[in-house]
């Protein structure tokens, strides 16, 4: 077993094998977009062998000029990044015996085997492979949902898109029910089993899933494409999903990058931090590995337009033979998670290397909204930049 640093801290970049200069240029690229006004704002972050080589972070001064700092302590918007975070916590789950990855979801809720799920397990929610949609589908007209309950209930109602296990479709939606299901074997909130499994025994001060106590007030507010804050975009219209307010497993998080780095090196050291033993390492191995083979078979890597997740771990994207999201230098065993709104944290094992890269601005709504939402619907300059940086991150290492 490798054996990693059990805990972050701040480091020169030569002394594990980074060149400087080059991440002076990397960050010097993001400082460039900010300064345009691509971005509204700009924080990376690289950890090599447990030590923080950059950390820098520059707002726009439009965005600065709306009362927009960056602190220590600053709340980010992290959209999908809380997939992975959801992820460790269902595993969690696994470990205490709890729920099973192959039991069907209806034996635990019985509401859910509606129309068609009840072949529905656990490993489809969290490789979104289960045929749930990324929306509630067939509103036909109906007010739109007020809270977690009623959104969880037009999921239970609504059918397939396929059978489980068989296609792919990205959806936050499965991880809403992860959420119940973890909630409904083991007796406790949502929010307590985060303080207690995760952002407690992490020390992850600033990280928060959607609950009803989490300090929404208090993070950073999204931009739209004038570089106009806007802190309710739930109900301004900027966001496409009506339940995303609601949502706790599947996005809407808050956290900072220090704490995403912290969480990536938990996952880095395969369940170690601060020698405290947050999951297994089989548990982690099985996490960062692709679940279904066929995502490896030519099907789907000759695609002439392949699908923009065509790899998928627990909870974590992997990289695999056509699948390079985040960088095109990434290693073979690389796993990596982004969110809507400018995120992406990659870990890769193989050069003990975790990246991030942060921005907050609605689905690069700096660009506007004309992307091909059918085959890339998440194909946004954002990632462009993210690719770029990352690039150039994994360039700096020099052995």
């Amino acid at each position: 077993m490798k054996r990693y640093i059990e805990k972050i801290s701040l480091g020169d970049p030569e002394s594990v094998d980074m060149k400087s200069s080059q991440l002076d240029l990397a960050w010097k690229y993001v400082e460039q977009k900010v300064e345009a006004g691509l971005i509204p704002l700009g924080y990376v972050m690289v950890v090599r062998k447990g030590k923080i080589v950059l950390d820098k972070h520059l707002v726009n001064r439009k965005a600065a000029d709306q009362g927009v700092k960056i602190q220590p302590n600053s709340l980010f918007r992290i959209a999908s990044v809380t997939k992975p975070l959801t992820a460790v916590l269902a595993m969690k789950m696994v470990e205490m015996g709890n729920f099973s990855l192959e039991t069907p979801v209806a034996e635990y809720i019985p509401a859910f085997g509606q129309n068609g799920k009840n072949s529905v397990t656990p490993r489809h929610l969290l490789t979104h492979t289960s045929g749930l949609s990324d929306y509630l589908v067939a509103e036909n007209g109906r007010d739109k949902p007020t809270c977690i309950d009623e959104v969880l209930n037009r999921v239970y109602e609504q059918p397939l898109m396929f059978k489980p296990g068989t296609n792919f479709t990205y959806s936050t939606l499965a991880f809403e029910v992860i959420v119940e299901l973890a909630q409904k074997t083991s007796g406790i909130s949502w929010e307590q089993l985060s303080k207690d499994l995760l952002f407690g025994p992490l020390g992850m001060k600033n990280s928060y899933f959607n609950t009803p106590k989490a300090p929404t007030n208090q993070a950073i507010p999204l931009f739209n494409r004038e570089l106009e804050a806007d802190h309710s975009p739930n109900d301004s219209g900027l966001e496409l999903h009506y339940h995303f307010k609601f949502d706790m497993g599947g996005g809407n998080g808050l956290s900072n990058p220090l704490d995403i780095a912290t969480f990536c090196q938990m996952m880095l050291n395969q369940g170690s931090y601060n020698n405290l033993q947050i999951l297994s390492p089989v548990t982690v191995s099985r996490m960062i590995e692709p679940q279904f083979q066929w995502w490896e078979g030519s099907n789907q890597l000759n695609l002439q337009e392949k699908p923009d997740f065509v790899s998928q771990g627990l909870g974590w994207m992997i990289r695999n033979k056509s699948h390079y999201r985040g960088s095109d230098l990434m290693s073979p065993k690389a796993f990596f998670h982004g969110g809507a709104y400018g995120m992406r944290a990659i870990v890769d094992p193989e050069y003990d290397l975790i990246t991030i890269f942060l921005t907050s601005s609605f689905h690069d709504a700096s660009y506007g909204n004309n992307r091909n939402r059918t085959n890339y619907p998440w194909l946004t300059h954002h990632h462009q930049m993210q690719q770029t940086f990352g690039n150039m991150a994994y360039s700096a290492i020099m052995k």
